[in-house]
């Protein structure tokens, strides 16, 4: 039968859910970021049960190497960095023995021994079913990437000191049939039916054939990769696998773990591509990936198999007109990072994965039970998580089941919720808000054959709605202004105190404002930020020591706020600011929250000067008074004999610390120019008063 659920979306919430996140799953790019067991994944983007797949065989070294038939269903195998062998037989993985020497990247088995190359020896093995090591021949090639069997003999592909060489090796000798000093190593050997080789290269990622007759090597493709790392033939047409920064990790022995739910490649460039070459030699891109890498080819069912890393996929691409119509399928996942060689094993295949080292059997039956679980969702930054619909046929005895779970980790783990029971849909699930989400797909049969087809998986979330969250407000020193547009009566009608010039070339602070100053401002700069990105804006109250809170502002759209104190009594206050996500939230989900700034003086009124007295003393001139503020503390005092020239002042105690000072200062008497002394000072609040004395005039109190 087929069934869906449809959405009809009220038409009063049509606006308001226009910015409501979804997500539709339903192409092929839309799975790719999913974990797939037993599922497969079209090109179309449908989801059905895939080819069966069974792990058989686990090994602790963690990468497999190379591996060959045993010519009985089972395989030979190398593993790890030390030259370890092993023998999978009757369903058991067994160890077969260790040869000295680096990585072991090829084997080949000749009747009934294997052959193999460790990495930097410069000489084959021969390695009896016993685990008995014998030399076999010495060889001109550092590393061997590929080998073959050629009657008593095996063809190795690989690298030299001076280039890639191909090489023929019998028991106790060995010569080179062709070489290419342009190329670092041929990494890839196929056989073209006719006695002579395909050849795949390292370096500009040639493809080349060598041909017996005349020992002649040609080039049959420059593709536009580093590498050639698989090659496979079918009804003579040349498949080939082709990759950009592969051979560096083989050489180095690490290959890369598995991607996680949220690894993915950002860059556009292209990684991997599977390329046909036909008789005429015609190139045809049949695939190419961003995200994996090509290890290794097969025909294998009328289809060529593509083993890729680092989410060990196997990509199905079919031979002949079926093509046309899926042309491209995820058909299995091991759960290793890489899917790195393909064995048959009768009618089945065996697939070596890596990364942890394992084996598994790939049959051309149907799996009766697969999933799928989601990439994950994520919240802004956490989200009330809503209905998901699915679409699908599920034919008599096949069924798909849909669940869902939450966590806080963008990799589920053990804090994350458990599944859901299985949910109809257009069901929501019963779980609290999270930052994260995922669903998963159960595709089920009870029938050989018969699968369930999944089309499409819609989902509806909320992203739940959070206060502006402060850190601060800071009080800027009095008389700065900050302003987008600078005022026309800024700098230059008042003197601007040092600290405050400091400040004032500051533009761009906060964004493009502008900075300047006049007497009696005040300004405030706020550091706010809203969890969900949303606009703020602000309602600004002044708060006295004594009285009633002064609304300034309703709707203030700015992150900094700079007002007039000058309508305002001297006093203690505080600014209250409270900063609300109306703008851009529904208006019954807006928040406010309020921050209060310490306290700030405004103070208007200037010191006084009193006691002022200027006597002749000696050579000099005794300057003596006293000032006083009844707001803030004093931070400036000057004298002058003459109306322009200022001398500063300090206090008799040295230090500007009281809201009333003493001075006594002796001035020479060349500095003094008629019979008047003029003296100033200046508060905290930068209000100045200034008082003159007529030499030798003791004024009235």
């Amino acid at each position: 039968m087929r069934w869906m659920t449809l959405l009809l979306a009220a038409a009063l919430g049509v606006t308001a859910l226009a910015d409501q996140p979804s997500a539709t799953f339903s192409g092929f790019n839309d799975w790719l970021g999913s974990e797939t067991r037993g599922v497969r994944i079209g090109a179309d983007g449908r989801l059905r049960l895939a080819p069966n797949l069974r792990r058989v065989g686990q090994l602790p070294e963690g990468v497999i190497w190379a591996a060959v038939p045993d010519g009985s269903g089972g395989a030979y195998l190398s593993a790890g960095t030390d030259g370890k062998l092993f023998h999978y037989v009757a369903g058991q993985m067994k160890p077969l023995g260790q040869v000295k020497g680096g990585i072991v990247f090829a084997l080949a088995r000749l009747g009934q021994d294997l052959v193999v190359a460790p990495t930097g020896e410069g000489k084959l093995l021969r390695v009896t079913p016993t685990g008995e090591v014998k030399p076999f021949a010495e060889i001109d090639a550092r590393i061997v990437w590929a080998m073959a069997v050629e009657g008593d003999a095996v063809i190795l592909a690989g690298g030299a000191e001076k280039g890639a060489v191909l090489v023929q090796a019998r028991e106790g000798s060995s010569r080179r049939l062709a070489e290419l000093a342009d190329e670092t190593a041929f990494t890839a050997l196929a056989s073209d039916g006719q006695g002579g080789w395909y050849l795949g290269s390292h370096g500009r990622g040639l493809v080349l054939r060598y041909s017996r007759v005349g020992d002649r090597l040609e080039t049959l493709m420059d593709t536009p990769f580093e590498e050639v790392r698989a090659l496979a033939v079918a009804d003579g047409q040349l498949y080939i696998g082709a990759d950009n920064g592969l051979t560096p990790k083989f050489s180095t022995g690490l290959l890369e773990r598995r991607e996680g739910y949220l690894q993915t490649d950002t860059s556009t460039a292209t990684r991997s591509a599977v390329i046909r070459l036909d008789k005429d030699r015609v190139p045809e891109v049949l695939w190419q990936s961003a995200q994996s890498q090509v290890y290794a080819l097969t025909v294998w069912k009328g289809q060529l198999l593509v083993g890729t890393g680092n989410r060990s996929r196997l990509f199905a691409l079919p031979l002949g007109k079926a093509r046309d119509a899926d042309p491209f399928a995820v058909v299995q996942e091991l759960g290793t990072a890489q899917a790195t060689a393909f064995l048959p094993s009768g009618g089945d295949l065996l697939v070596v994965g890596s990364n942890p080292a394992e084996l598994h059997l790939l049959s051309e039956a149907q799996a009766t039970e697969g999933t799928l679980e989601s990439r994950i969702l994520k919240g802004a930054p956490i989200a009330d998580w809503g209905r998901a619909y699915l679409d699908a046929e599920t034919p008599t005895g096949t069924g798909v089941e849909l669940q869902f779970r939450i966590g806080s980790t963008e990799t589920p783990d053990a804090t994350w919720s458990p599944w859901t029971p299985p949910l109809r849909s257009g069901e929501r699930p019963a779980l609290p808000a999270a930052r994260f989400a995922q669903f998963r797909l159960r595709l089920s049969s009870t029938r050989g054959g018969a699968t369930p087809i999944v089309e499409t998986v819609s989902l509806f979330w909320a992203h739940r709605n959070l206060a502006p969250v402060w850190d601060g407000v800071d009080t800027m020193p009095p008389g700065l202004v900050i302003t987008r547009t600078a005022p026309a009566e800024d700098i230059g009608i008042e003197r601007v105190p040092m600290e405050t010039q400091k400040l004032i070339p500051a533009l761009g602070y906060l964004g493009a404002e502008k900075r300047s100053f006049r007497r009696g401002s005040q300004s405030f700069v706020f550091r706010v930020n809203d969890p969900n990105g949303d606009t703020l804006q602000f309602a600004i109250r002044l708060i006295p020591e004594k009285g009633s809170p002064i609304l300034i502002e309703k709707a203030w759209k700015e992150k900094f706020f700079s007002f007039d104190t000058l309508p305002v009594p001297d006093g203690r206050y505080r600014l209250e600011v409270s900063a609300s996500d109306a703008p851009s939230a529904p208006f019954n989900t807006a928040l406010t929250s309020t921050w209060r700034t310490v306290p700030f003086f405004v103070d208007h009124t200037p010191p006084v000067i009193t006691d002022l007295t200027a006597v002749a003393e000696g050579e000099g001139i005794r300057v003596r008074f006293l000032a006083r503020d009844e707001t803030s503390i004093l931070k400036e005092a000057a004298v002058s004999a003459d109306g322009e020239r200022w001398l500063q002042l300090v206090p008799e105690d040295r230090i500007f610390d009281q809201k009333e000072e003493r001075f006594d200062v002796l001035l020479p008497r060349d500095v003094v120019r008629g019979d008047r002394v003029l003296v100033k000072v200046v508060d905290q609040h930068l209000n100045e008063q200034t008082a003159a004395v007529t030499l030798g005039v003791v004024p009235k109190r």
